[in-house]
């Protein structure tokens, strides 16, 4: 499947690494007139330098909102070897139990970088849709797979589709790397966590491998090799840890940093504590319009024990952002 259309995929490609540099080195740029503006409460200098910014990444973002236009969709290939995946064949209960628990944990991602790393509630119909994957042709690898998923892009010139693709690669090669599997255990939630132990289960149960890949609109490759011999030990690597979801908690205080690029965010309360973490889609556009504004903030609670070290942390991920007067900036 072609993902691009209407414009050279080489072109394309380029152009979007080159808009991405320009908006980092630009949420860099801003991220020090935040703090800037932070030190000099009420400075109309501070403000008009960080209005400036604000203006050159909107033209930015709508430089790579014309851009994804010409994008089709995602491809996703799957390469299964092993006892299951013999002499370019595979044992039907064993890819149809593969395929389903990586969608399990494709739209589990979704729901978590959407609304946060809720445990509770079914997954909504219109999530489902967006992340849904197909079946689009098989190729002998030993036994390999193209999945295609279809695009649709926000007013920030992203997409559910594409933030949980790089999700689930980030996180399936987080599983060696201790640091980044707590971050993501904790931003993610025990549901998408669950789902990770169940791939890893099904493919060790049948002494099964997998190679997935995947190219990103700047042309970007990630990929995950899980052979055979190192499914176990990633099994292993992520009993460590225990994902806990605490609940929902309200923290009223000024919107002090917004990276739009990472989505991240920093709220000082009022006794001068600044909570950091990461930003659900559903409070992205609030973010931008009450930065440096005095917000009601709904924030995701989970926490993450590590076994081995018996390190607990607590992690934040912002679902809600309202103003002081109580007027909704955004919600969904």
């Amino acid at each position: 499947m072609s993902v691009w259309e209407g414009i050279d995929s080489f072109e394309a490609e380029a152009r979007m690494r080159a808009l991405t540099r320009r908006l980092v080195e630009l949420e860099d740029a801003i991220g020090e007139s935040q703090r800037l503006m932070a030190a000099m409460t009420g400075s109309f200098s501070a403000r008009l330098a960080y209005t400036s910014l604000d203006s050159m990444r909107t033209a930015l973002l709508a430089e790579r909102i014309e851009l994804v236009s010409h994008r089709r969709g995602e491809v996703v290939n799957v390469a299964l070897s092993g006892d299951a995946f013999d002499d370019h064949t595979a044992d039907i209960g064993s890819l149809g139990f593969f395929l389903i628990r990586l969608q399990k944990l494709y739209t589990s991602i979704a729901q978590a970088l959407t609304v946060g790393p809720k445990l509770r509630g079914p997954i909504h119909r219109e999530l489902s849709a967006i992340t849904n994957m197909r079946m689009a042709s098989v190729y002998p690898s030993s036994f390999g797979v193209e999945l295609v998923i279809s695009q649709k892009f926000d007013i920030f010139g992203e997409s559910t589709a594409s933030s949980s693709l790089n999700t689930l690669f980030n996180l399936l090669n987080s599983t060696t790397r201790e640091a980044e599997v707590t971050r993501l255990s904790a931003e993610l939630g025990p549901r998408s966590i669950n789902h990770l132990r169940h791939v890893l289960d099904d493919l060790g149960k049948v002494n099964s491998g997998a190679t997935l890949s995947w190219k990103d609109v700047s042309g970007t490759e990630y990929r995950w090799n899980a052979p055979v011999a190192t499914v176990n030990s990633m099994r292993a690597s992520l009993s460590r840890f225990r994902t806990v979801f605490l609940g929902e908690q309200q923290a009223i205080g000024v919107l002090v940093g917004a990276n739009l690029l990472r989505d991240r965010f920093e709220l000082q309360v009022d006794d001068g504590t600044v909570i950091e973490g990461k930003v659900a889609r559903s409070a992205k556009i609030a973010l931008r319009e009450l930065f440096g504004r005095r917000c009601r903030a709904l924030l995701d609670i989970t926490r993450v024990y590590d076994t081995a070290t018996k390190e607990d942390r607590s992690y934040a991920t912002l679902t809600e952002l309202t103003g002081e007067q109580n007027e909704i900036a955004h919600r969904g």
